[in-house]
């Protein structure tokens, strides 16, 4: 039986004065399902405390500020507000599986990354002659704990690493040792060396 080769998911144009390299998003259902079961009870218990909220201040002005009353209320205020941060976060994630990709341009002056889902952009820019030792990400997987793969399912680091400076960046966040190596080919060709 022949196996088929897998064909790559980024997309390399060159233009005149630059390379584009978009990379979509690694579309993996059980992501996506997880996350959305998730926001589900998310929503869930983001209402039920609030809900509560509203049945402790209704309390709280009923009886005069009871003290009990008032410091429940501040102790489910930093709750309540973590809550809000880990729904903000899900959705951004369930948002990037559904319609993201990252798009890196390079011309001999910058190097561009962008992060776009849906129509909302963040970009960071980098001027080309401070990057140095532009390279595939060769961090070891951990037997116990299996940082890379964390990592990537949180939506960090990425494939590709470079040095800027006195710190290292990355980006390439879903793609295979491979297709990085192909994308720091691509990129090579415009940035100086």
């Amino acid at each position: 039986m022949l196996i088929k080769a897998p064909s790559s998911r980024h997309f390399v144009e060159n233009f005149e004065s630059k390379v584009q390299v978009t990379i979509p998003s690694r579309r993996n259902i059980l992501n996506f399902v997880w996350f959305a079961i998730w926001l589900i009870m998310w929503g869930y218990a983001t209402s039920s405390l609030f809900f509560i909220w509203e049945l402790m201040i209704r309390g709280a002005s009923e009886t005069n500020g009871n003290r009990v009353v008032m410091m429940v209320i501040v102790c489910l205020v930093p709750f309540l507000v973590v809550l809000l941060g880990m729904g903000a976060l899900a959705i951004h994630t369930v948002l990037w599986h559904i319609a993201g990709k990252e798009i890196i341009e390079a011309t001999p002056q910058t190097l561009t990354v962008t992060k776009q889902v849906l129509r909302w952009k963040w970009s960071k820019v980098y001027s080309s002659e401070k990057i140095r030792d532009l390279r595939a990400n060769t961090q070891q997987l951990s037997m116990f704990f299996p940082r890379k793969k964390v990592k990537r399912f949180l939506g960090g680091p990425g494939m590709i690493t470079f040095d800027y400076g006195r710190r290292s960046s990355n980006f390439g966040l879903d793609v295979s040792d491979k297709e990085a190596e192909q994308i720091i080919l691509a990129l090579r060709e415009r940035l100086p060396q």
